[in-house]
This record gives C-alpha cells, structure tokens and sequence, in this order.
C-alpha cells in the first residue's frame, strides 16, 4: 500500500489532470486505487473524470457521512484486470464547502479518513490531490504519504517548504531539449527523481465523457501515454 501526495507550488501546472492519469494507469494495471480532491477552495477531481459528487471529502469532515460513502466507484470501463478506481470529490458545491472551510475542522479528520478509506476500499495506491500552494491540506498530506510528488513547470519557483520526494516538469514545450530541463529543475528543486512530461495538443483537447475514462486509456498508444505508465510504474514500485 502506498500514499502518493500530489502538489504545486502554484495554479495551472496540470497536477489534477496527472493525477487522474496515474490513478488510471494503476487502476489499469491491475491496482486497487483512490484518488481524494482536498481542494475544498478550488476543486477540480469531479470535472476531470467527468463524474458527479453525490457525497464529497467536506461532507465527511463536517460529520455528514462516512469517507467510504463519499467515494465514487468509476465504471470497470476505466480499469482493467483486478485493478479499480475510485474518486472522492472535494465538495458537492459552495455551501458543501462553507461548512467544512468557514466552520473549520480538525486536520486530524483528514488523515483518520485517508486510513479508513484505504481499509474500506482495500487499496494498492491512495494520491492525494492537494491545493496549490502551501495550505493546511498539502501539509497534511505529505506529512502522511510515502511519496511527495510534486508538479512545475518550466522556471517554476522552489515548493514552499514542502521538499519533494519526486518531481514532474509537465507540459514542456517539443521545442525546448530534456537534458536542459532537467538541469534547470535540478537548479531549483535540487537533485530529486524527476520525470519531464511533453505538451501534448491531443491532451488539452480531450474530454471526460462521464465514465471516467483518462487520456492514458482512451489514448493508450499515445507517446504521453507511455511516460505516464513509466512515471506510475516508478511512483508504485
């Protein structure tokens, strides 16, 4: 079992849309895996898959239900083999938030839920998709996972006192060579494992259809695809 925080510095960096990816590359080689919203403030997990939030990540931590019930099993269509994949919303809407956010809660609740969820559902991998920036949330969150992943883009700024145990530079333009990259990532995050991501045309345009479906199985021989797969096969063991 391992717990996998994902997060950034700052907006924009695609780290939601990675973490659905890798999520469905684990769940498709066969993995039990969950990914959890905790962007209360600025949610994106339920418009990534396409799917619809009936009980979310605030309900649970203002009491109104369990963290299992808040999870969404996605369609066997999104997963292969043994492997399944579930999705945990942020919120449901505004006032989902509200409650949790304005009336606070006990981090404590975040990881008490992290360690039921992974028992109920009976997981392989758990990532964590965390606000941008250095909130209470990433905090939380890399303090209980195995790995920190962390996501920049090209001239990215250090991750605000969250060292990284692993690095992704995503959406790096074809015209700029990956030994640079690397070298100029090395400069600000220091020499962590990274993998460089491409920008990919056929990845701004895809859309979730509502089952769940990711780039990486919809489009599976797609060269984006193939790093995806290497970059869960390292982030899993």
């Amino acid at each position: 079992m391992r717990i996998v925080s994902v997060s950034s510095s700052y907006g924009g960096t695609g780290k939601t849309t990675l973490a659905v990816n890798i999520g469905a590359a684990a769940a498709r080689s066969g993995l039990r895996v969950a990914i959890v919203d905790t962007a209360m403030q600025s949610p994106g997990l339920a418009d990534a898959l396409g799917v619809p939030a009936t009980w979310s990540l605030a309900d649970y931590l203002c009491g109104d239900c369990d963290i299992a019930r808040a999870a969404h099993h996605l369609p066997t269509g999104a997963a292969g083999g043994e492997g399944a994949l579930f999705a945990v919303a942020a919120i449901r809407g505004p006032q989902d938030a509200a409650g949790a956010l304005v009336g606070g809660y006990d981090p404590g609740l975040l990881v008490e839920g992290c360690r039921r969820l992974v028992d109920a559902l009976d997981l392989d991998l758990l990532l964590l998709d965390t606000p941008a920036g250095l909130t209470t949330e990433a905090v939380v969150c890399a303090g209980i996972a195995d790995v920190s992943l962390h996501v920049d883009r090209i001239r990215g700024r250090p991750p605000l006192r969250l060292s990284p145990s692993f690095l992704v530079v995503n959406m790096v333009p074809a015209s700029l060579a990956e030994p640079g990259i690397l070298n100029e990532a090395r400069s600000v995050h220091g020499d962590v494992p990274m993998a460089v991501l491409p920008y990919s045309p056929e990845l701004a345009e895809f859309a979730p259809a509502g089952d769940g479906e990711a780039f990486v199985t919809a489009h599976p021989e797609h060269g984006l695809s193939s790093r995806i797969r290497a970059l869960t096969r390292a982030l899993t063991g």
